[in-house]
C-alpha cells in the first residue's frame, strides 16, 4: 500500500458530520425480505402509511418496498436500492449544506423518505440513485423506554455504511467528491498491461470513520451491500452464531478488509443482496491523505479470498 497527499481536511466540506441514517431496498417479494431482516438482524417490523415496511432496531433502520429491480437502473440481483438517507447533526448544518448545493446549481428534489421531517431533500447521482439529506422525524425514532426495537439478547448493530456498484466511476467520483463533498479515504487501483492504472473502488468518509459510503467498478449500476457496525470481535462471533441458529450461511468471511482494517462477515438476503456485519472500523485523523491499494484479493480480505467486483 502507498499513499498520496491531497488536501483531505474535513473542515473544507459542509457535508462533514452527516451519518447514514437508513436506506431503502425494493424487493419483488417485500414480505419475504422484511421477514428476513426482522429475524436475521433482530429488528421489529412496522407498516408505514405509504405501504412500505420499516424494519427498526437500536441504531439501525431500513425501509423495504415492492418493485425489485425490474427496469431500475440501480437494481440488480432481484433487489433495487433507490436511495440512501444521511442525517445531519442539526438544522443549521442541514441548511448550510442545502445552500452549498443550491449555489452549485444542483437540482434539489423532494425527499422520498417518510423517516425524515420537514426540510429534507434529495439529489440524484449520475446512475439515477437518490441521496437524501435531512433530520429524523421523532415519531419514527426509538426512545430509551421503547420495547419494540427487536428481540432482546442481541449484540449491537449500528447501520454504518452503504456501498454501490457502477459501470462508470468518473462521473460518480465527480458527484460524490466534488459536488457533495465526501472525503476520499482509500483508492483501489488495477494495473493495466499498458502500464496505466484503473480506479476500481473508492471509499469515502463524512465523519472520522473510514467510510460511510463506497463504490466499486462493475459491469452495471447496482446495489452492492450495506453494513452494521458492532463493538468487537466477540460481537462478530455472536452475530455469526445467531445466523447459524437461523440456518443462514455466511457468504463471505470472517475476514479482515485492507481498506478500513475492519473485521467482517457477509450474508445474502433472499434476493441475493449482500449485508455485512463489521467491527473495529478504523477512524481517520483529520487531513489524512488518500491511501492507495492494489486491486487484489488481499486488499479486500487480508485473511483469504476476496469478493472481486471487476
Amino acid at each position: 500500500m502507498t499513499t498520496n497527499s491531497p488536501d483531505n481536511r474535513p473542515d473544507t466540506t459542509p457535508l462533514w458530520g452527516a451519518e447514514l441514517d437508513h436506506i431503502r431496498l425494493n424487493s419483488a417479494n417485500p414480505d419475504r425480505s422484511a421477514a428476513f431482516y426482522r429475524d436475521a438482524f433482530a429488528m421489529a417490523e412496522h407498516a408505514l402509511a405509504d405501504g412500505t415496511k420499516l424494519l427498526r432496531g437500536r441504531d439501525r433502520r431500513l425501509i423495504i418496498g415492492g418493485g425489485g429491480s425490474s427496469g431500475d437502473s440501480v437494481g440488480g440481483g432481484g433487489v433495487a436500492q433507490p436511495y440512501s438517507a444521511f442525517r445531519f447533526p442539526g438544522a443549521e448544518r442541514l441548511a448550510a449544506f442545502k445552500s452549498h448545493l443550491t449555489a452549485q446549481g444542483v437540482n434539489l428534489m423532494p425527499s422520498p423518505t417518510p423517516l425524515f421531517g420537514q426540510g429534507a431533500f434529495a439529489v440524484a447521482d449520475p446512475d439515477g440513485r437518490q441521496v437524501v439529506f435531512g433530520l429524523p422525524d421523532p415519531q419514527h425514532l426509538l426512545n430509551d423506554d421503547d420495547d419494540d426495537d427487536g428481540p432482546d439478547g442481541h449484540p449491537p448493530g449500528r447501520l454504518q455504511h452503504v456501498v454501490v456498484a457502477t459501470a462508470d466511476l468518473a462521473p460518480m467520483v465527480a458527484f460524490y467528491e466534488n459536488t457533495l463533498g465526501f472525503v476520499a479515504t482509500d483508492h483501489v487501483l488495477r494495473d493495466e498491461e499498458d502500464g496505466s492504472q484503473t480506479l476500481t473502488a473508492i471509499f469515502y468518509r463524512s465523519t472520522p470513520e473510514h467510510h460511510s459510503f463506497a463504490m466499486f467498478l462493475s459491469d452495471q449500476a447496482r446495489p452492492d451491500h450495506h453494513a452494521y457496525e458492532v463493538s468487537c470481535w466477540n460481537d462478530i462471533r455472536d452475530w455469526a452464531d445467531h445466523m447459524s441458529g437461523l440456518y443462514i450461511n455466511l457468504w463471505w468471511g470472517p475476514g479482515r478488509h485492507g481498506p478500513g482494517n475492519n473485521l467482517f462477515f457477509m450474508v445474502e438476503d433472499p434476493d441475493g443482496y449482500k449485508v455485512e456485519i463489521s467491527a473495529e472500523l478504523e477512524n481517520m485523523e483529520d487531513g489524512a491523505p488518500t491511501r492507495q491499494w492494489p486491486h487484489s484479493e488481499r486488499s479486500l480480505n487480508l485473511w483469504g479470498p476476496g469478493w472481486m467486483r471487476a
